[in-house]
């Protein structure tokens, strides 16, 4: 099994690297013909290191493995750090487990899609303090999608509890599922394509340490 989990690894990050140089909406890994109707198109459980996520540190920051999940910690104020593998897809529903592992509960982490530099890409998002929300950056302009302000929601496990996060990007449809319950589902469709990943930040107090377990995509 662990061959098989490896060769399929490499396949997608051969296909994935000519994906980036020229990433496009005609070149989505989800929508390839060899794909057919097989619903995995990506996962990793981070019990070694594939080579695909992006490993760094710093004094203000780290990025990469610890105790068979993905780490990012960053101690910057109103700072977003984020993490993606180098894949692009169109239309996915994308699953990972998180927990904080120290720093203020006052934060913000989550997912990623259609990223497609940093000037671009979806956040679906929660804090520690039970806050959620999603929202787009486009040329660099941030905004929250279908809210005033980030929103309350007693289904959200505060602390240092882990989080079951779901993200889907369907066509214009966003939806955003937080351990088993929808929260919020919103239309949007300024982004088509672009990657997955993850988002770790910061707002006044700084420290954001986050825990990533089981980052799963399949076709939604």
């Amino acid at each position: 099994m662990k061959k098989i989990r490896i060769a399929s690894i490499i396949f997608l990050v051969f296909i994935s690297a000519a994906m980036v140089g020229c990433r496009s909406r005609f070149l989505t890994a989800d929508t390839m013909p060899w794909v057919g109707s097989t619903p995995l198109l990506f996962k990793d459980g981070f019990s070694f290191e594939s080579g695909v996520w992006q490993t760094h540190e710093d004094k203000l920051s780290f990025s990469g493995y610890q105790d068979e999940k993905y780490r990012l910690w960053v101690d910057v104020p109103y700072y977003q750090y984020i993490s993606v593998p180098g894949l692009n897809f169109r239309n996915v529903k994308v699953f990972t487990s998180a927990e904080k592992q120290s720093g203020p509960d006052n934060n913000l982490f989550g997912l990623l899609c259609r990223f497609q530099d940093n000037m671009n890409y979806y956040a679906f998002i929660v804090g520690s303090d039970g806050y959620y929300g999603i929202y787009r950056v486009v040329d660099g302009e941030k905004s929250l999608i279908g809210q005033q302000n980030l929103d309350f929601s007693e289904n959200i496990n505060q602390g240092n509890q882990a989080n079951d996060l779901m993200a889907i990007c369907q066509e214009d449809q966003l939806v955003f599922f937080v351990n088993d319950v929808r929260l919020i589902q919103v239309q949007d469709d300024a982004l088509a394509f672009g990657d997955v990943g993850f988002i770790a930040g910061n707002f006044s107090e700084t420290g954001v340490d986050i825990l990533f377990d089981n980052f799963i995509v399949t076709k939604p």
